[in-house]
């Protein structure tokens, strides 16, 4: 698991900015707070395992190995049933024990319990499933390929779903793009791609009314560049799709504090200070000030399309 998923906040304060440095190898003091614990994981209207990651936080320059959370109790709950988790395999994963899937409308709560040397520590998060479109009505591919410099050639695959969107102006959504069983962007948030509609929510997706408005507009492209030098070609990019292959859009509505919290961690991670927006990433996990992470009950739809 890639670091800058479990470690989710960092907070420093500079109070000069140098408008040049002179040494490379030039280091701000970042002043350390208290370690905290992480928490990420969700809950869907998808029957199967959901996965919740326990970590704590590590300094801001740490080259170590993320600190996992091991032996805790963790449990979800709405107003008449309790899922548990299991520790996995992998240190700090939890599943819950059994397949199980969300229902649209319903709070699911969290609670993280767990034992060390300063005693015992309790967590908790609570997220609602928002309503979703009922369904992508359907997908259409197109190919574009551009050649903006001699010998690099810019292949894109843009994906152009049609749908109803849900007609409330809070309303987020993150997608997520399987080619051929493989997830090209599961392996964390900052791989899925965020869509907020605001204004335009309640129309036809792609639909004749939003065109007229906005144009037509992709909620993915999976792109591969070419180029070559010294007569060898090199690629890099998404490995391009072929003709037969199987392409799955999801589509997962958010709360808008999911939203705000993916943005913030989009804007912030990384290890150089000196770039993006360093900044206490929001939270819903509470206490407030002992953990970081996020709980979220997300509900999804799915459509296929052939290449």
């Amino acid at each position: 698991m890639k670091k800058y998923y479990t470690l989710l906040i960092v907070t420093f304060i500079i109070s000069t900015i140098l408008s040049s440095c002179i040494d490379e190898n030039f280091k701000i003091d970042v002043p350390e707070g208290d370690r905290l614990v992480g928490i990420n994981g969700y809950i869907t209207n998808e029957y199967k395992k959901h996965e919740i990651v326990i970590s704590r936080t590590m300094d801001f320059y740490s080259d170590e190995e993320i600190e996992m959370i091991s032996g805790a109790e963790v449990i979800v709950y709405d107003d008449t049933d309790t899922i548990h988790f299991e520790e996995t395999d992998i240190k700090g994963h939890y599943q819950t024990i059994d397949s199980v899937a969300g229902k649209i409308g319903k709070t699911y709560h969290l609670n993280v319990t767990y034992i060390d040397d300063e005693g015992e520590h309790t967590f908790f998060s609570e997220s609602r499933m928002r309503e979703n479109t009922p369904q992508i009505d359907s997908m259409v591919i197109k190919k574009v390929s551009n050649s903006f410099f001699p010998g690099v050639i810019d292949t894109a695959v843009n994906l152009y779903p049609f749908f109803l969107s849900v007609d409330d102006p809070e309303s987020n959504y993150l997608i997520n793009i399987v080619v051929n069983d493989t997830a090209f962007y599961a392996e964390s948030y900052l791989r899925c791609k965020s869509l907020s509609l605001a204004g335009l929510s309640g129309l036809y997706f792609n639909g004749p009314e939003m065109v007229s408005m906005i144009g037509e507009q992709s909620i993915h492209t999976v792109e591969n560049i070419t180029y070559y030098q010294d007569g060898v070609s090199y690629s890099y990019g998404f490995p391009e799709i072929e003709e037969g292959d199987e392409i799955t859009v999801y589509l997962y509505s958010t709360t808008p504090e999911f939203a705000t919290y993916y943005n913030d961690v989009l804007f912030s991670f990384g290890s150089n200070p000196m770039m993006g927006t360093p900044y206490n990433v929001s939270t819903n996990i509470q206490p407030y000030g002992k953990a970081v992470g996020f709980f979220e009950a997300l509900s999804v739809v799915s459509a296929s399309i052939i290449y």
